[in-house]
């Protein structure tokens, strides 16, 4: 896939260069958003690939405090679902706030290189994402970050609450 979409990159953007990749896992954490910002966390989860699903979103403002958040089951879906499901749930619950600058962080890369592209290569996807970039025109500034799970661990263990059947508001 690198081949394809070249100059895409892969983060935590920790590290010398010279870390290897559980090095690199270890160091990233989560940080609160830059003054004036918001931070959407998403995630989502599949008990098998397809399987019972669940996704889950946070919202924090620039002192970490979390303003919102969302987990819920979904039918059998596959993991790369769940996760473009979440997204999707995540903006709509920052645009009913009315939030205008926005840092969003995942931990699928897939995901989050296919909004900065503006394209999956996945076509079952590619409709799930052009609607998450039509929400995105309703933001003034927007950034998009993708974080190992050890950084999400808060919306990773909402994504997994939802695949196992809780609602969380």
């Amino acid at each position: 896939m690198r081949g394809l979409w070249f100059g895409l990159r892969f983060p935590p953007f920790v590290g010398d260069g010279n870390s290897n990749k559980q090095e690199l896992r270890k160091a990233c954490k989560w940080r609160a958003p830059k003054r004036a910002w918001f931070k959407l966390n998403f995630d989502g989860a599949s008990r098998g690939n397809l399987g019972p699903a669940g996704i889950r979103c946070c919202l924090h403002d620039e002192g970490a405090r979390e303003l919102a958040r969302l987990a819920k089951p979904i039918r059998f879906e596959s993991n790369n679902k769940a996760e473009i499901l979440a997204l999707i749930e995540g903006l709509l619950l920052c645009q009913n706030r009315g939030i205008r600058k926005l840092a969003i962080e995942g931990d699928s890369a897939i995901i989050i290189n296919g909004l900065r592209k503006g394209s999956l290569l996945d076509w079952k996807l590619h409709a799930l994402l052009f609607r998450a970039l039509g929400l995105l025109k309703d933001f003034k500034k927007m950034t998009f970050n993708h974080i190992y799970r050890e950084g999400n661990s808060r919306a990773d263990e909402l994504a997994n609450a939802g695949a196992d059947g809780q609602f969380i508001s």
